[in-house]
């Protein structure tokens, strides 16, 4: 597919997306040109916003909290059935508009000019102002479904302590992404031809007759300018994706480069690779690797990925940093899809990586794909099933497989397999967690709600069968229900809290009763439980909109336990949902963990106790052991409680009351915190 076809078809990708969800068009293309970035590594996360007047524009936004980092997007949509152009002025406009609209933000002379209600855009406004002083990065996106020039997009810039970057994505930027997805553009690394560089290499003969090895030392530089490039693509065969600077190991990878880059090759385990071809020529009796083809990096991702992004900032200088390479070349192309994903997963268990890393190949997982792929969606005439749902194992996967194809099978797929049907791992972990009652878990982001989801689901003893498979469906079918139901009602914001707490609500006040198999026969909800969720918006909208404390930011209020505490118990009429509520509960039910019932008297005691630093009780542990305080229990207690402080893990009530009560008893016997 040529990118002028692809153009064509990306569009009209997203105008069904239009019709099927009922959204606009600019924030069709932007949710469709985001998701190939967030599959690049590029972005983490998105919220869709609408602001535009004189000098300023936003289509959706970021804030990245443990990086102090926002990221501002600003779309530009091209109607036309063919391949666009976007001039410099449009680009440039629009990178103008979005730092127009950081800076009024963070002068405060936004908030008095936007309406409350406008929610998902005054979040944003109060974000920057009541985080400027913490905010070091903003990245600013231009994102378009034309085509543009790149030499427009700006210089990074430092203004007022801010590190200001610019990127842009056009249709061309997104077609290289789909060729590198699909495996029609495979990545060679010329090293003499691009970088001028030979590297010299130790080859190890005679090791396997399925793979030649090769170990060398590559420059930070080259390996930074080669991630630039490939982005998410390099790692593709790697099991996890860049971390970000939120893991220590990036952070010491981080601190390496800015303070001791000489030392970097000493510190650092370096990176292993695959590849199916290397060229080698020899110099002195010398061998040099001047060419790669097809290469991966399989383990040391996130060397690389840190590597990249500690070179953009200001006064980096990576002429110092070298790493240490090994290359696995699989001699037999043919077992590459067998081999190289066994040596990524057996590079990667040498390390501290844990097996959540791998979550997705987990049996979980794999089973819900399974079914996804042989469990035909029920035809409402009654006649031939004609398509199914399609659950996305491993990031990227739709797009992958649909890429690979020729046009008449991927006409064919389209139809099996329609794009409103495809969901995610993050998807079906925030229909689970809202359904067991925890949207609290859910607020906090798509990957924080993931992780919590597959601790809950490693305590769970499911077997995904048809049945399980059909009513999980039939959530997700009723969470997009519910979203289309609050988008209706123009709230301004806070839509997908809602969401979650309207279904969590719909499940506590059924007992989990409600009849999933009959949404699932009927691929929708019916009329009466269509009316029942639009009755129960206003309450769920009033309730989170008045958080216990005056003044506390909505998002963050939606994040506690007390707001579900305290709003499921509050009376909504559910009379009407009698025939709608089935006599047994589903069986995993009765295994779920009980710990959701916890009353707002343990709520206060858990946030109490989870407001303590990790330092207190680790200074803790230290002083009692020194002065032969407390019981040995408590003294491990103290220094368990600062490991789950650290990781910022919720405290179970048992473990808020004797936190508190153990700081209590120190604070009796002398102790002061430092």
């Amino acid at each position: 597919m040529e990118l002028s076809e692809f153009a064509i078809d990306f569009l009209e990708g997203a105008l069904i997306t239009v019709d099927d969800e009922g959204i606009s068009q600019e924030d069709a293309i932007t949710n469709d040109i985001l998701e190939y970035s967030i599959d690049s590594g590029e972005v983490i996360a998105h919220e869709i916003c609408h602001y535009k007047s004189r000098g300023i524009k936003i289509n959706a936004w970021n804030y990245d909290e443990e990086n102090e980092a926002i990221d501002l997007f600003v779309t530009i949509f091209k109607s036309e059935q063919r391949l666009s152009k976007v001039s410099d002025k449009d680009i440039s406009d629009s990178f103008q508009k979005a730092e127009n609209f950081f800076w009024q933000s963070w002068e405060g002379k936004l908030s008095e000019k936007i309406d409350e209600s406008d929610t998902t855009v005054f979040d944003l406004i109060q974000i920057i102002e009541q985080k400027k002083d913490e905010i070091k990065t903003v990245r600013i996106f231009v994102l378009t479904n034309g085509q543009a020039s790149n030499e427009v997009v700006p210089n990074a810039i430092e203004k007022k302590g801010v590190y200001i970057d610019f990127q842009l994505w056009d249709i061309e930027r997104v077609y290289q992404q789909y060729l590198i997805r699909s495996g029609k553009q495979k990545i060679e690394i010329d090293f003499k031809h691009d970088f001028n560089h030979k590297l010299q290499c130790l080859r190890m003969d005679n090791i396997s007759d399925n793979v030649d090895a090769y170990l060398a030392i590559i420059p930070g530089k080259i390996l930074a300018q080669i991630y630039g490039k490939y982005k998410q693509g390099l790692l593709e065969k790697n099991v996890r994706t860049f971390l970000q600077f939120k893991a220590k190991v990036n952070q010491g990878i981080r601190d390496t480069i800015r303070n001791s880059p000489d030392m970097f090759f000493a510190y650092n385990n370096g990176i292993s690779t695959t590849a199916e071809k290397v060229y080698t020529e020899f110099e002195d009796g010398n061998a040099y690797i001047t060419r790669i083809e097809n290469w991966q990096i399989v383990n040391g991702g996130q060397t690389t990925a840190s590597i990249f992004a500690t070179s953009t900032e200001k006064e980096i200088n990576l002429s110092k940093v070298f790493v240490q390479m090994k290359v696995s070349v699989v001699t037999d192309s043919s077992k590459m899809p067998e081999v190289v994903p066994k040596i990524s997963r057996y590079a990667n268990t040498q390390t501290i990586i844990k097996d959540s890393d791998f979550s997705s190949n987990s049996d979980y997982h794999v089973a819900i794909e399974n079914c996804s792929r042989t469990e035909w969606v029920p035809a409402k005439t009654g006649g031939k099933a004609t398509n199914k749902w399609y659950y996305e194992r491993a990031r990227g996967q739709f797009l992958d497989e649909r890429a690979r194809m020729t046009v008449k099978d991927m006409k064919i797929f389209d139809i099996q397999y329609p794009k409103k049907q495809k969901f995610s791992k993050t998807d079906l972990a925030k229909y689970e967690m809202s359904w067991w009652q925890r949207p609290f878990d859910v607020g906090k982001g798509a990957e924080n709600n993931f992780r919590v989801f597959s601790k809950e689901l490693s305590n769970l003893k499911l077997d995904v069968n048809k049945t399980y498979y059909q009513r999980l469906i039939a959530k997700g079918i009723l969470f997009r229900e519910i979203d289309k139901l609050v988008a209706k009602r123009d709230l301004g914001g806070y839509k997908s809290n809602m969401v979650s707490y309207i279904m969590a609500l719909l499940s506590y006040k059924t007992n989990k009763k409600l009849n999933l198999d009959k949404i699932w026969e009927s691929q929708s909800i019916g009329e009466t439980l269509n009316n029942t969720i639009a009755s129960t918006i206003d309450v769920v909208w009033n309730h989170i909109n008045i958080p216990s404390k005056q003044g506390t930011n909505i998002t963050e209020w939606c994040k506690k336990q007390e707001c579900w505490a305290t709003l499921k118990d509050k009376f909504v009429n559910m009379d009407a949902l009698n025939d709608e509520i089935r006599s047994e509960v589903d069986k995993y039910s009765e295994n779920e963990q009980a710990g959701l019932d916890i009353s707002p008297q343990e709520l206060k005691l858990i946030e109490e106790a989870g407001s303590i630093d990790s330092a207190i009780w680790y200074q803790i542990a230290k002083w009692a052991k020194e002065h032969n305080h407390l019981t040995p229990f408590d003294r491990k207690l103290s220094y368990n409680l600062g490991v789950l402080a650290n990781r910022k893990a919720p405290l179970s009530p048992k473990q808020a009351k004797n936190a508190l009560r153990i700081l209590k008893d120190a604070e009796k016997l002398g102790f002061s915190a430092n």
